[in-house]
């Protein structure tokens, strides 16, 4: 120890004490100063020695400056979370503490932190506002959290390429529903069965229930599959019935939709170029056991009996014969989807569109079509009996009810920009 007092005494020399007024620095021990008694040691030549123990400075005298530092030290820094995000943040140098303390009256971090990261603005607004379960149990954040986030949920859509978001939406739309296992899978949210985002594509993130797999859509902080995660969001939304304008949260408000904007948001996405499905085009049984209907040139003559032309007829078959649909498809431009939407009109206004079939169903289960007199009626111009037709303009949820080419064939676009443009 007696090494350690010999360096110490050598750094504060009689020459630096004596420039100093004979005092020493507030943050040097006073134990250190004491130099080692030794009675050989001659006195000090020095005209103005300094004193062995010197009176502590003044209760006026103002600290040395504290070194500079601020925000511009700030490091970036990232974090991986439980469920695999990235997350980055930024914080002061490990060594910040070592610091003196700034003098009375100066900026104090601890007193007066900066602001949260969320309030930068830029593209950083997102991804330090959080909407992830971490960032809501950060008791630093808790004031000013729920008001941020209500704003970034605000501004969403306007940080995103409409265009972009509006192609991933239609994508995920017809991914989800020309699958029927997975189309079930979402529809039976309240099983104990996980779901997998579909928008993850390097690792394919798994989720409990549906509400959770929404949080994870709306909230994604990955820039590069932000807009796939937002068109996800909406495609699972409108499939719901929910309200996918409405973010996401713990009260599940955005699940509460009327019956007929659900309705209306599902009727909205048709296929292209677009077509009506006719139901109840079977005219019973052959002597093989097979299913008999109409075909094409005759579905194409009994609509043209109606009034309409420029569709044309493709019957569905199965395994077991004749499905009882027929599709009526239309050229993939404005005068085709006028023709298609007047067709599905006419047959919604003879309550014979889509809810009527369905109600139909329900009612007629199991019992004799050819007594029915919802399917079947006489025409007396003919004598003979005819089928009740029944049909509606297809939509993304109708995938499951075409062939295998057309459903491959098709895309979806929006109705109401083609009815906006006509």
């Amino acid at each position: 120890m007696a090494g350690a007092n010999h360096s110490k005494a050598s750094f504060y020399s009689p020459a630096s004490a004596s420039n100093n007024n004979n005092r020493k620095s507030r943050w040097e021990n006073n134990s250190n100063t004491k130099s080692p008694s030794d009675p050989n040691t001659k006195p000090n030549p020095n005209p103005n020695p300094s004193p062995r123990h010197p009176p502590p400075p003044p209760p006026s005298l103002a600290p040395p400056p504290p070194p500079a530092y601020g925000f511009h030290m700030l490091e970036r820094r990232t974090i991986i979370l439980a469920d695999g995000t990235v997350r980055s943040y930024l914080a002061l140098p490990p060594d910040y503490q070592d610091f003196p303390p700034p003098p009375h009256g100066r900026f104090d971090y601890h007193r007066n932190p900066p602001p949260p990261p969320h309030h930068i603005e830029g593209p950083g607004k997102r991804k330090f506002g959080g909407g992830e379960e971490d960032h809501n149990n950060n008791s630093s954040n808790n004031n000013n959290g729920s008001e941020f986030r209500s704003n970034k949920q605000l501004r969403v859509d306007n940080k995103v390429d409409q265009d972009a978001l509006k192609k991933a939406f239609l994508h995920f739309a017809k991914l989800i529903n020309e699958n029927v296992t997975l189309k079930n899978t979402y529809l039976s949210h309240r099983n104990q069965g996980r779901i997998r985002c579909l928008a993850c594509t390097r690792s394919a993130k798994e989720f409990p229930d549906i509400h959770t797999l929404l949080m994870h859509t709306y909230n994604s902080d990955n820039g590069d599959l932000r807009v796939d995660h937002l068109g996800l969001h909406k495609a699972v939304c409108v499939l719901m019935g929910w309200n996918y304008s409405k973010p996401p949260d713990n009260s599940k408000a955005y699940q509460f939709l009327s019956a007929d904007e659900a309705a209306a948001n599902q009727d909205d996405l048709i296929m292209w170029p677009p077509l009506v499905i006719i139901h109840n085009t079977n005219t019973g049984k052959s002597r093989d056991g097979r299913m008999e209907g109409y075909g094409n040139k005759i579905m194409d003559s009994r609509i043209r009996e109606l009034g309409f032309m420029g569709g044309k007829s493709k019957s569905l078959y199965g395994r077991d014969g004749h499905l009882g649909i027929t599709l009526i498809k239309y050229a993939g431009d404005q005068s085709g989807v006028k023709e298609a939407m007047q067709l599905a009109e006419y047959f919604e206004k003879e309550n014979h569109g889509r809810k009527d079939w369905a109600r139909l169903q329900t009612q007629t289960l199991g019992k004799d079509d050819e007594n029915n007199p919802n399917l079947v009626k006489l025409d007396e111009t003919k004598g003979e009996k005819r089928r009740i037709l029944y049909g509606y303009l297809g939509t993304v949820f109708d995938l499951d009810k075409v062939d295998f080419d057309t459903r491959k064939k098709v895309a979806i676009e929006l109705k109401r920009e083609y009815k906006r443009s006509g």
